[in-house]
């Protein structure tokens, strides 16, 4: 996502990009148009052209966001038996200005944070779905919950990143070794039963049948 003066990506795709890096380190709020174009190398006129306003290309960057993460669908789908964590972050090196971007919009809360969790939440429901078609992982009974609740999980690590990498030994969660321990763990974590006591799995009784929003069903009265 670097921007030099010989790019040869579109002039959408160059504001985008900068934007996308420079709200990852300081917010959109301390973000202006201006900034965003010194960083693409346009006049700040072609941002309101291509985008109408901040707000546009605030729209057009939270969508092509959630196209990047729902587009590659190899770690879950790929014909391995065992994802390729471990080459993720070279064959990826936009990761880390999308992670960014993405612990500064939940932060952000408000109308922007819930559109972005709910296209998190499609773009999960969509690969846990085929990645328990070929395999590679467990079918859910309540998809819809299991999804926002992954999203939360991850939406949460993406927030307290440097807090998370500290306690992991490094500073910062992408990098290699730091990124490889927390990999191990989270294998673990949602490779094992966490609880191991049978009563305990049965106090809880059946999760309730769900439609195809989420919602619960009402009884029939």
């Amino acid at each position: 996502m670097n921007v030099s003066s010989n790019d040869d990506r579109s002039t959408p795709a160059r504001i985008r990009d900068a934007a996308i890096v420079h709200v990852g380190e300081h917010g959109w709020e301390k973000t202006t148009s201006r900034q965003i174009a010194v960083a693409a190398g346009v006049p700040v006129g072609l941002v309101n052209y291509h985008f109408g306003s901040k707000d546009g290309l605030r729209e057009a960057c939270d969508a092509w966001v959630l196209e990047v993460i729902g587009r590659d669908k190899s770690l879950l789908l790929g014909s391995g038996p065992i994802p390729q964590f471990n080459t993720y972050l070279d064959d990826h090196p936009e990761l880390r200005p999308i992670m960014a971007y993405l612990a500064q919009s939940v932060r952000t809360g408000g109308h922007v944070a819930e559109r972005f969790y709910d296209g998190m939440v499609e773009v999960t429901m969509d690969l846990l779905g085929k990645a328990a078609d070929v395999g590679t992982l467990r079918r859910y009974e309540d998809l819809h919950a299991a999804s926002s609740i992954f999203v939360a999980y991850g939406l949460g690590v993406s927030m307290f990143g440097p807090s998370v990498a500290r306690h992991l030994g490094g500073t910062d969660l992408l990098d290699p070794s730091t990124y490889r321990r927390y990999v191990a763990a989270v294998m673990e974590i949602f490779s094992y039963p966490l609880i191991t006591d049978a009563r305990l799995v049965a106090s809880i009784g059946e999760p309730p049948e769900a439609d195809a929003e989420g919602e619960q069903l009402k009884e029939n009265e």
